[in-house]
C-alpha cells in the first residue's frame, strides 16, 4: 500500500504522522512524505509592499523542511511494516500541491492532519485538509485529535457509516486490509432518514416504503456483520432512525468514543469529489475523531507490481 503523508512543523501534522505510522495495515507500506514550501508573494514594509527575495526564502524553508522530513523518515524506516520511504519537498500552494503529489505517486491513501478539535474549528476545517479530502482521487484520512488533544496510538473503536450503496463494499475491503486486534470494536451503523416531509395523504404509502427500506437495510447490515465476523472481528450493529443522517452518525461516534469514522464517497468523479456527498462532508467537518473517506481511485485499477516499477516523481 502506498500512503502519502503530509507533514509540516505543526502539532496537527505530527499527530497525523503518529496516527499513520501506527495504522495496522497488513501489506508493507510505501510512504511518500510531502512537505510543501509555500512562498509568500509580497512582504509588507509598512510604507509599501515590495517583492520578497524568494530565492533566499525558498532555500531556507526548503532546507528546514528537508531536515524535519529526515527525522520523520528515519523513524518510519525503523518500523517492520514499512517497505520504503520517499521524500518530496515541492514548492507551491500546499493544498493543490499535496493533491498533485498524490496523483503522481499513485497513492492509495493521503493522510493530512486537521486543525483543532473545538466545534468551530471542526466546522471550518483547515483549508488544506478540506481541499485534500474533496479533491484527492484516492482515499483520504483526516487525522483529528479528540477533546483530550492526543491522537490514540491504537484503534479501539471504529465506526463504519453504511449507506446501502456500493461504497459499503469498499469500506469492507479496507477493513480486510487492516490487521486489527480481536479486541477492536467495529460498529456497523446505518442511519435511515425519516420521511418527515410527506403530506398527510401520502403518509400511508410512505409507511409501506419505510417498512420495506427498513427490512432491506436490516438484512444488509446483518450480512456485513457476518462477513466481518468471518475475519474474527468484534462487531456491533446499529440501525438508527433520524431526521439528519450526518448528525446521527457524528453523535453516535461521539457517544461511543470512536477513534475512527469510516465513510464512503458515492462516486470518484471530480464533480462529486468537489461537492463531496452531504453526509460524508458533514461527518468530515463535525466528527470529533479522525475520519477516513474511502473512494475507488483511478489508480487502483493498476496492479501493485506495475505500480512499484514506476518511478516516484519527486519535487
Amino acid at each position: 500500500m502506498r500512503i502519502l503523508l503530509a507533514i509540516d512543523s505543526s502539532t496537527y501534522a505530527q499527530r497525523a504522522v503518529e496516527f499513520a505510522s501506527n495504522l495496522p495495515i497488513r501489506k508493507p507500506i510505501d510512504f511518500d512524505l510531502v512537505s510543501v514550501v509555500a512562498p509568500p508573494m509580497m512582504v509588507d514594509t509598512g510604507s509599501m509592499s515590495m517583492p520578497l527575495d524568494l530565492g533566499a526564502f525558498l532555500d531556507v524553508e526548503t532546507e528546514r523542511s528537508k531536515e524535519a522530513m529526515e527525522e520523520v523518515a528515519a523513524k518510519l524506516e525503523t518500523l517492520d511494516h514499512v517497505h520504503s520511504v520517499h521524500q518530496h519537498v515541492p514548492t507551491g500552494p500546499p493544498a493543490s500541491t499535496i493533491v498533485g503529489v498524490a496523483e503522481r505517486t499513485q497513492a492509495d491513501l493521503v493522510v493530512v492532519g486537521a486543525i483543532g478539535h473545538s466545534a468551530i474549528e471542526r466546522v471550518l476545517l483547515g483549508s488544506v485538509s478540506d481541499y485534500v479530502a474533496t479533491h484527492a482521487s484516492c482515499s483520504a484520512l483526516i487525522v483529528r485529535s479528540p477533546g483530550s488533544g492526543n491522537v490514540p496510538v491504537e484503534l479501539n473503536k471504529i465506526m463504519l457509516a453504511l449507506s446501502g450503496q456500493k461504497e459499503d463494499e469498499r469500506m469492507l475491503a479496507w477493513l480486510r486490509e487492516m490487521k486489527l486486534k480481536p479486541s477492536v470494536e467495529v460498529h456497523l451503523v446505518r442511519v435511515l432518514d425519516r420521511f418527515t416531509f410527506y403530506r398527510q395523504d401520502l403518509r400511508q404509502h410512505a409507511s409501506d416504503v419505510w417498512d420495506s427500506q427498513y427490512e432491506h437495510a436490516q438484512s444488509q447490515i446483518l450480512d456485513f456483520e457476518t462477513q466481518l465476523q468471518a475475519l474474527n472481528l468484534n462487531t456491533e450493529t446499529h440501525l438508527v432512525e433520524a431526521d439528519h443522517v450526518g448528525d446521527a452518525l457524528v453523535e453516535y461516534a461521539r457517544q461511543h468514543g470512536c477513534d475512527l469514522t469510516v465513510t464512503g464517497d458515492s462516486d470518484s468523479g471530480m464533480l462529486t469529489r468537489m461537492l463531496l456527498g452531504s453526509t460524508s462532508r458533514y461527518v468530515l467537518r463535525h466528527a470529533e475523531c479522525s475520519t477516513l473517506i474511502v473512494r475507488a481511485d483511478e489508480g487502483q485499477a493498476e496492479s501493485a507490481p506495475n505500480r512499484q516499477q514506476q518511478s516516484v516523481v519527486g519535487a
